[in-house]
């Protein structure tokens, strides 16, 4: 029973008054403007922190600019002395270059300083003393140099200043430091640019800045140093050259002070460029260069110098240093640059600081105002995710006893003018609108439970008839309209199963003959399969047993025909050697003509000597007594004679008849070459034609072999054919008892106008055929029945073969 309504209480004002919208931007609008707060003065804060770093970079160019003013003073002073010690023009250059350094560097202080009345006081009267130092003591003396020239007494000095080896020296120091002051003043630029992207940002961590600033302070202050180097360095001239001229101790003072501070300096820029090493190597270059000047130049003229005392005709110029003039001008220079360089320094202390608070008060403010956003945010969050998270749990109390069928459930915050009292005061009508439409449920069941009592009866009993096998049980009667549908649809449930059955029934007989042909058609089939393995099995063996002989006779061809190639081989060499004794014969008969003509010449020489034997006796005889003993010899000559002329004749015979012998030889030895080219051709005719025989035996062969291997893979197809002719027919038997037994099923099924199911059909009559026979008479089976074969099995064995 539904409870009462209360009266909406007055209204006051509340959170729980205020949209969730609003209290959700609340809670995020306070946090928001407390960070965008802290985020104004954080950049205010940057800001401010940029100015002080533009001034401690400013105060800092003050102080560089100053070192530059003292260096070119130094620079001058050294450069006169260095003219009045050696009297050459050349020697001026660097008073005349540190001129104009001054000048420019009292230019860039001025402007600098624009902003300080005390640093232009001090400017003011470095520069005012500068003047009267070049006016009243250097003019004065450039000119009394000119006027006396060179001394002889002063003439070793002169020669010893004019091999110009300390100027040089100079010349490298002064470079190396310009190169260590240039680098640190590209670093310097470097750490400014990246000071101002990170003040620019706004992002970064005032340590952070912090720490940038002071890289920028230690460039300023490296730079600084690096010029202080150099100016102890000058003074370290400016004091040897003042003694020089003097002869005076008192003038070796700057030269001392500067060698102590020179050795200060160059240890805390070794400490300084502890991390940079071409910084240190150059150090080391400038240390040694100093080195060298003092052991090399400075040491030596003041031995010189010390021997040489007081010069006669340099008493003036003597006298005039020794008054003191420019070291009093130089004193209170540098006095009033000291004062400069000082009110600079505390100038960018006091800025420094300055940054420094600025820093700390952006430190501790930021941290701070992040905390109590972080604290005002949550307890804010707190609060209102309570006021709501509450209200919503009373209002999932309410739904979840409504769920339960409580209707007579409480529901809060209806009083509520946020989105939860929204969804108390619609889940009260929720309520109210859902006891009325229960009461109404409750009526319209009361008159669907009958009309759901014979729809579900008259179901039941058709039901019960299907599940005996009977399918003439359609509904005619008409159910009420609600469950119309539900009769339409077993109505047609019916009928298509109805009809799934007649089919089935005229399928399983088509099933059953179709089965009965296959297994008689594949038992047929597995014998024939048989037969021919059996037959390719023969086959395979009888090819291998001709590849065995075929083989055999190639392997004869081959030894045949490697016995005809030696033997032609033989025949040729054969040839060869009968060609060489034709040849040697030749030979032979070619010396016997030519004995021959010798043995004619033979026998002409004795017929000569004959006729000169019988003419030498007839001239004896005519001598008579006297030339009776000249007459023995000539017989004995002419006898002589006649003997060779035999033997020749003898000779030439014999000769004739070998040549005559040798020509017969040479006629046979040709006829047998002849008839050896003749054998070796026919014996090279027969090697080819051996040859030829034994690669058709080998290529017989080859074709034999790979006749035997396919034979041997067909015979193995054949064997798997076999094998799955066995399984087909297995299946084909498995097949037939199935569609036996499907028959026997849809027997059991009553359709209307259906006679009873046909009867199991006689087994098909065994095949006529013989085992060996291979014409195949059986019914086609239809194309839907009959798939294709292209199996992986069957393609994968086509492939073999």
């Amino acid at each position: 029973m539904m409870k009462k309504k209360n009266p909406p209480a007055a209204r006051r004002f509340s959170l729980a008054n205020l949209s969730t919208k609003t209290k959700i931007v609340s809670v995020a609008l306070f946090p928001l403007l407390l960070v965008l707060g802290v985020g104004v003065m954080a950049v205010l804060d940057l800001g401010r922190m940029e100015k002080t770093s533009k001034a401690v970079d400013h105060t800092g160019r003050i102080l560089s600019e100053s070192q530059s003013l003292a260096v070119a003073a130094l620079d001058m002073e050294s450069g006169l002395r260095g003219y009045l010690l050696a009297g050459r023009e050349e020697f001026l250059a660097p008073y005349e270059a540190g001129q104009a350094d001054l000048a420019e560097a009292l230019t860039a202080l001025k402007g600098l300083a624009s902003d300080d009345p005390e640093m232009l006081a001090d400017l003011q009267e470095a520069e005012e003393i500068l003047t009267g130092w070049q006016e009243n003591v250097a003019a004065g003396a450039i000119e009394l140099r000119r006027e006396i020239g060179d001394a002889m007494s002063m003439n070793d000095m002169a020669d010893a200043v004019k091999k110009s080896k300390g100027r040089v020296l100079f010349d490298e120091f002064r470079a190396e430091v310009g190169k260590i002051i240039e680098d640190e003043e590209v670093e310097l630029a470097n750490r400014r640019n990246i000071f101002s992207s990170l003040v620019n940002a706004g992002i970064a961590d005032p340590d952070y800045l912090g720490a940038s600033l002071e890289e920028v302070e230690k460039a300023h202050e490296v730079i600084s140093t690096a010029k202080d180097l150099l100016a102890a360095a000058v003074d370290m001239e400016t004091g040897v050259r003042g003694f020089l001229l003097a002869g005076d101790r008192a003038f070796l003072d700057p030269y001392m002070e500067g060698n102590e501070r020179f050795n200060e300096i160059l240890a805390d820029l070794r400490l300084a460029f502890s991390d940079k090493l071409m910084q240190t190597n150059r150090l080391n270059t400038v240390a040694e260069i100093i080195g060298n000047w003092r052991n090399d130049v400075v040491v030596p003229m003041l031995q010189l110098r010390r021997l040489i005392g007081s010069a006669a005709t340099m008493d003036d110029m003597a006298d005039r240093v020794a008054e003191g003039q420019g070291k009093a001008y130089f004193d209170r220079f540098r006095e009033s640059l000291a004062s400069l360089q000082a009110r600079g320094t505390e100038t960018m202390a006091a800025r420094r600081a300055a940054s420094d608070r600025i820093a700390e008060h952006t430190r501790i403010l930021i941290p701070a105002a992040i905390g109590a956003a972080i604290l005002i945010g949550a307890v804010m969050a707190l609060v209102t995710s309570s006021g709501i998270a509450s209200g919503i749990r009373r209002i999932v109390v309410s739904m979840r006893g409504l769920a339960e069928g409580d209707n007579a459930v409480e529901i809060h915050g209806q009083h509520r003018g946020d989105e939860v009292g929204d969804m108390a005061r619609a889940l009260e009508k929720f309520r109210d609108e859902l006891v009325r439409m229960q009461e109404a449920e409750q009526q319209k069941a009361q008159s669907k439970d009958a009309e759901l009592a014979g729809v579900v009866q008259e179901l039941s009993e058709r039901l019960s008839r299907l599940s005996h096998g009977d399918l003439t049980i359609r509904i005619e009667e008409p159910f009420p309209e609600e469950y119309e549908q539900l009769r339409a649809d077993f109505n047609g449930s019916i009928d298509n199963l109805t009809a799934t059955v007649q089919e089935v029934i005229g399928a399983s007989a088509s099933i059953r003959n179709g089965a009965a042909e296959i297994s008689q058609a594949s038992d047929d089939l597995s014998h024939r399969t048989e037969s021919q393995a059996a037959t390719l099995e023969e086959t395979a063996a009888a090819i291998d047993e001709l590849t065995a002989s075929v083989r055999s006779a190639a392997e004869g061809a081959r030894n045949v025909e490697t016995t005809v190639r030696e033997a032609r081989q033989e025949a040729e060499s054969s040839g060869e050697v009968v060609q060489d004794a034709v040849t040697a014969m030749s030979g032979i008969e070619d010396s016997s003509n030519k004995i021959s003509q010798i043995i004619s010449v033979i026998d002409d020489i004795a017929f000569q000597t004959n006729l000169l034997a019988l003419n030498a006796g007839v001239e004896a005889a005519r001598a008579g007594e006297a030339g009776r003993g000249f007459a023995v010899v000539a017989s004995e000559v002419r006898a002589l004679a006649q003997r060779s002329s035999d033997a020749a004749m003898e000779i030439k015979t014999l000769i004739g008849d070998s040549s005559r012998q040798v020509a017969e030889g040479v006629d046979l030895v040709g006829r047998a070459g002849q008839a050896l080219r003749s054998i070796a051709g026919r014996v090279s005719h027969i090697s080819q034609l051996v040859s030829e025989i034994a690669e058709g035996a080998a290529e017989q062969s080859t074709g034999l072999l790979e006749i035997n291997t396919g034979v041997t893979q067909l015979d193995q197809v054949t064997q798997q054919n076999a094998a799955m002719v066995e399984q087909a027919t297995a299946a084909g038997h498995m097949l037939n008892t199935d569609a036996i037994k499907l028959a026997e099923l849809v027997a059991r099924f009553q359709v209307d106008g259906s006679a009873a199911a046909p009867a199991a059909p006689a087994a098909p009559a065994p095949s006529a055929h013989g085992g060996d026979d291979w014409e195949i008479e059986a019914s086609p089976l239809p194309a839907a029945a009959m798939p294709a074969a292209e199996g992986n099995a069957a393609r994968d064995l086509w492939q073999d073969f």
